[in-house]
């Protein structure tokens, strides 16, 4: 049987013990802190592109569903894009067009077009006669430029740590991330 001194109590930790922990958990709570900061960026755009991606769905498939043209039009004043139903099919926004979506870049903290490419302006779809660039899904879900004809055009995304994703829609409608 063990004997212990009288009021002294050997159960707990010592004080250089509690210390060490709290160390050590410090430093790991730091180093998580580090990478989820430095993975946010990278979230964002996920995120952004993502949401362009189904927004570009959305668009193409209401357009199927009402047998209309759903046009998005691409840096429409205050609006990074903008998806509405195109009551005349000219690829601008026109008052009384009904707003699908509206998207600032924003909303996703450090993504922006991403102007490297698509000739400064990270876009490669035809200008519609406002000098946006815009494309709209006609009623057969296929995709048409502002002279009628095959629409197709690529969006480009970069976020504040360099990365850069991309949104392509082909002249059948298909669209996919790169």
């Amino acid at each position: 049987m063990r004997q212990s001194c009288p009021g002294k109590n050997n159960d707990g930790f010592t004080v250089i013990e509690l210390v060490i922990v709290i160390a050590i958990v410090g430093i790991l709570a730091t180093a998580a802190f580090l990478n989820i900061r430095g993975a946010a960026p990278d979230l964002q755009l996920r995120l952004a592109i993502r949401d362009a991606y189904g927004n570009m769905q959305k668009a193409r498939l209401l357009a199927v569903k009402e047998n209309t043209t759903v046009s998005v039009v691409f840096k429409q004043a205050p609006f990074d894009y903008l998806v509405f139903v195109d009551a005349d099919a000219d690829l601008e926004f026109d008052a009384g067009e009904r707003v699908v979506v509206s998207v600032n870049w924003s909303t996703y903290p450090g993504v922006s077009f991403d102007t490297a490419e698509g000739g400064g302006d990270g876009l490669t779809f035809a200008d519609n006669d406002d000098a946006l660039p815009a494309i709209a899904f006609r009623s057969n879900g296929f995709p048409v430029n502002n002279s009628g004809g095959m629409g197709m055009g690529t969006l480009f995304l970069r976020n504040s740590n360099g990365r850069e994703r991309s949104l392509v829609i082909s002249s059948m409608g298909n669209i996919r991330l790169e």
